[in-house]
């Protein structure tokens, strides 16, 4: 006869007791604060085998969100495979951005948000559930004024998990998920996006920023399950942001876009190579950087 409490004391010193109270949680379809009242709760043969099963898993350092399928981030629930990177919480801090500008215009012209590199679709769609509501509700002030939202990916099979997620979280006819490479196919098909010319833009991008080193000491929960291309990048983890921003002076002039504010999470050592780079290369910018809980350089907040 096996109890949640005999299971807990038995594996005590090898796995991390919340890591455990959420696979038993999971396995037993009961939310966590039972598991927490009933350690008397008696397991059946299949539970037990399954619980197992999940604990051998995680004591291999696999992550618990692929483990149970599912990541919380910004109070909603993300699907998550080992095709796509596993939202993290200094991510919120962009999202709080954004949403911290879009409140503090009364007014609005049409304005188009999109997230690149979308992943698991975590940061378009924590943006639309808190931003449709109020635009919708608004209708006075917005009256004739059109909000886009758009998720692009790389990975078909990441923007498969996001349109997953659209659905589970009742936004699927709101969001556009489409397959680029950071902005090409916004330049390649401007004729057929009229609608987005003389639009307001706000971009997020949290896009690979993981230099080689830092890859590389990275724990074996990172490099052995998650993917790689989701996370490194060459030119010291910059490879791709330096070709985003060389793309969106093009955007800008292609969409006569009157403002275009681009949020973009960091690793802190990139601070000063960013800056840097921002003033060699863009012509009439303002940047900003902000930084995390943990007092870390995560955030740029870039205006051109």
């Amino acid at each position: 006869m096996l109890t949640i409490s005999t299971l807990q004391k038995k594996h005590f010193s090898s796995l991390d007791p919340l890591d455990l109270e959420l696979i038993i949680s999971f396995i037993l379809k009961k939310p966590r604060e039972f598991i927490l009242a009933h350690p008397e709760f008696i397991l059946n043969n299949n539970q037990k085998i399954k619980i197992e099963q999940f604990i051998n898993r995680r004591i291999k350092h696999e992550p618990l969100a692929y483990i149970l399928g599912y990541k919380e981030f910004f109070g909603y629930t993300f699907k998550v495979t080992p095709d796509t990177l596993i939202p993290r919480p200094e991510t919120e801090q962009l999202i709080e951005n954004i949403l911290q500008q879009v409140s503090s215009k009364k007014l609005f012209d049409n304005l188009t948000i999109l997230d690149i590199g979308t992943g698991s679709g975590n940061v378009i769609i924590s943006l639309a559930k808190k931003i449709l509501p109020t635009w919708i509700s608004d209708i006075q002030v917005r009256k004739n004024r059109s909000l886009f939202l758009y998720g692009t990916d790389k990975s078909a099979k990441a923007l498969a998990i996001a349109k997953d997620n659209a659905k589970k979280n009742n936004v699927t006819k709101k969001i556009k998920f489409l397959q680029s490479d950071l902005l090409n196919y916004f330049l390649l098909n401007s004729k057929k996006n009229s609608r987005l010319k003389n639009c307001r833009w706000i971009i997020a991008a949290n896009l690979p920023y993981l230099s080689q080193k830092i890859y590389s000491s990275s724990p074996s929960s990172v490099k052995n399950f998650e993917p790689r291309s989701a996370l490194y990048a060459s030119q010291e983890g910059l490879y791709y942001y330096f070709q985003l921003f060389q793309q969106l002076q093009q955007l800008k002039k292609l969409y006569a876009i009157p403002s275009l504010t681009c949020y973009l999470e960091i690793s802190p050592e990139q601070k000063i190579k960013l800056q840097k780079f921002f003033n060699k290369h863009l012509s009439n910018h303002t940047i900003k950087f902000q930084k995390d809980l943990a007092k870390k350089w995560r955030l740029a907040c870039l205006t051109i």
